[in-house]
């Protein structure tokens, strides 16, 4: 019997170092994983200096880099304003509150918008059930500060 115990021992021993390494490297990776990340932002960092900056102007291919870049940002940004479009919103300019598109003032800051929007389109909207601006009696969005018709601050 006293054989048999010292192979258990031994097995048990032998799991224990083995979760004690698997433990260890798992640890490891996650580190290593890390530092991989950090050295992607220090590139990402280090091409955006390069390329705004315009070091190592005239090389083809940091130029090229440059030009799809560019291309990437241009989608982005015409994506973006398809989905204000759909959302039928602008951004406001001064505090990048989301603004109805019918609205010639933030309802958050009171700005005046400077995206024109034709008359057909602001007539053609349903107005909104709920509030209306004391000063116009424009229907204003629930939670508005300000009215989106005429700027007056709401109370």
């Amino acid at each position: 019997m006293a054989n048999w115990s010292e192979k258990f021992n031994k097995m048990t021993q032998s799991a224990i170092s083995k979760s004690k390494e698997v433990a260890e490297v798992t640890k490891l990776n996650l580190e290593i994983s890390g530092f991989n990340q950090d050295l992607k932002e220090l590139y990402t960092k280090a091409g955006q200096y390069v390329l705004e900056n315009g070091i190592g102007a005239g090389d083809e291919t940091l130029e090229d880099l440059a030009a799809q870049m560019l291309a990437i940002k241009n989608s982005i940004a015409a994506d973006e304003e398809k989905i204000r479009a759909v959302k039928n919103i602008n951004i406001c300019p001064k505090c990048g509150a989301s603004v109805s598109r019918s609205s010639r003032f933030c309802d958050q800051c009171g700005a005046e918008m400077v995206v024109a929007v034709p008359q057909e389109e602001t007539a053609a909207e349903e107005a909104p059930a709920g509030s209306v601006c004391k000063n116009c009696g424009a229907p204003i969005e629930e939670g508005a500060l300000f009215c989106g018709s005429c700027g007056a601050k709401q109370e």
